[in-house]
């Protein structure tokens, strides 16, 4: 059973998840908070295996309580929940240690499948969201990329494909399908690829790609 802690200021939003996301026989919501005050304390005593959290709240946004959640409680995944598609806010809340991103309109089946998509390991983004990250990244990180070729990250291109699709949430399988590679392969270059970013797992690879404007 997938345990889940909602943080959000709206009641009707939270009233509205916990009662879609309970249709699947493996998750049950274990608690409500209105904010990120609330929500920390909640987490710390309840200890969810997911949070969902809107990034705009009263008293501490969702930003500042992911990276005390993720400091605090580094087992809980943290899944942004919310109604803007910023770009500003999507790398920040990615830094701050959450696992995924999604919209509030987003369907019922969707959300599960984030939610347990982070539980698997995956980092999760709607999949609007991961193209206008990209291609903002793409547009403003050339800079960044020479830099960073320059002082030695040296992810290949082959490597580059495999990290661009990680941040877009998808799994092993879903990569080696679209690049045409056995998963045994991809997991190699998943490795190849921590191990030149200085990072423990997909998670920290994603994140760090990210916020170093490497895609």
């Amino acid at each position: 059973m997938i345990q889940v802690l909602i943080i959000d200021d709206h009641e009707m939003t939270r009233t509205g998840v916990k009662f879609f996301i309970e249709q699947d026989p493996d998750i049950k919501v274990i608690g409500e908070a209105s904010n990120g005050e609330e929500g920390i304390a909640l987490c710390n005593s309840l200890n969810p295996d997911v949070v969902l959290m809107d990034v705009n709240m009263p008293i501490l946004n969702g930003i500042e309580s992911a990276k005390i959640i993720a400091t605090k409680s580094p087992n809980t995944k943290i899944i942004m929940l919310t109604a803007f598609d910023n770009q500003d806010e999507i790398r920040a809340s990615l830094t701050a240690g959450a696992n995924g991103y999604c919209l509030k309109d987003i369907n019922d089946s969707r959300l599960i499948a984030a939610i347990k998509g982070v539980i698997a390991g995956d980092i999760w983004l709607d999949s609007s969201i991961a193209g206008s990250l990209l291609e903002s990244l793409r547009n403003n990180g050339n800079n960044k990329q020479e830099e960073h070729q320059a002082t030695g990250f040296g992810l290949s291109e082959r490597e580059m494909q495999v990290i661009a699709r990680i941040v877009e949430g998808k799994t092993n399988q879903k990569i080696a399908a679209e690049l045409y590679l056995s998963v045994d392969t991809v997991k190699s270059h998943l490795k190849t690829i921590m191990d030149k970013l200085s990072v423990s797992d997909r998670t920290q690879a994603a994140v760090k790609a990210v916020r170093e404007g490497l895609i």
